[in-house]
């Protein structure tokens, strides 16, 4: 296991030492997420409907030294209840528990709403709302039982701000915006906390596929003048995953390089 230290004071950080933690989503997010909490100690599940982005992503992660009995990997579409119930089973079946939740499954269709169909929108709407719903119902129960849950959804800004993005996306993301603060408000007397990251532009595989022109003038609209990146997006997640945010609950944190 690699030791995690502050940058500054090179004080090592084992926030997540007998953590276990499920990732939903197997992308480039959700890569640095696991990454950083298995650093800093704790045991994680990838969720993911794809079993070539789950073999990638513990592929990677065996590849970095990391144990491979901390990680899970469990084909999962959480589009369907019982799918998101089953990872819960299988962790608690493995590890006991499910300390916190993480969720990054998603999908993207940009297009002008004149252009979308009733599908595009429906699925990104299936995906990125509906899907964090089943997420966070199956990890609720168990949660409630503990006394102690964390769970950290991931938004975006443009579910925060009007963007050049597709209504459907926009639509989901202010939803879990909407689901971050009921559920923090729901669910504060079981000591479990519910906290949202709204990432701005990342780079990342999206970010390369258009040119490089287009890549600098996109950069040039953020005021730090760079795209974020998603070890800084995993940098949040593991504060609201942690009991140092214990007493943060029902925030919408802006990680977007001062973006608005």
């Amino acid at each position: 296991m690699r030791e995690c230290f502050t940058a500054e004071r090179g004080i090592k950080m084992e926030r997540f030492t007998g953590k276990t933690v499920l990732i939903t989503g197997a992308g480039d997010m959700a890569k640095a997420i696991g990454e950083r909490i298995l650093t800093e100690g704790g045991k994680i599940a990838y969720a993911d409907f794809s079993q070539a982005a789950l073999d990638e992503s513990v592929t990677l992660l065996k590849e970095k030294g990391f144990n491979p009995d901390d990680i899970m990997a469990i084909p999962c579409n959480v589009k369907s209840q019982a799918d998101c119930d089953h990872v819960v089973a299988e962790m608690i079946k493995r590890w006991g528990k499910v300390d916190a939740l993480v969720a990054t499954a998603g999908i993207i269709r940009h297009m002008p709403i004149d252009e979308m169909s009733e599908q595009d929108w429906q699925d990104v709407i299936d995906i990125n709302l509906t899907g964090i719903f089943h997420s966070c119902k199956a990890v609720v129960p168990s949660m409630k039982e503990r006394k102690y849950g964390r769970i950290v959804l991931i938004s975006s800004i443009g579910g925060r701000t009007g963007r050049k993005v597709g209504v459907n996306y926009a639509a989901s993301k202010a939803g879990v915006n909407g689901i971050t603060m009921n559920l923090a408000y729901m669910l504060g007397e079981w000591n479990i906390t519910v906290n949202a990251i709204a990432p701005g532009p990342l780079k990342g595989r999206m970010f390369y596929a258009v040119s490089k022109e287009e890549q600098q003038a996109f950069s040039a609209n953020i005021p730090l003048k760079r795209l974020g990146e998603f070890s800084e997006v995993a940098a949040t997640v593991a504060y609201l995953a942690s009991d140092d945010a214990a007493w943060t609950s029902g925030e919408i944190v802006d990680v977007n390089g001062g973006l608005f």
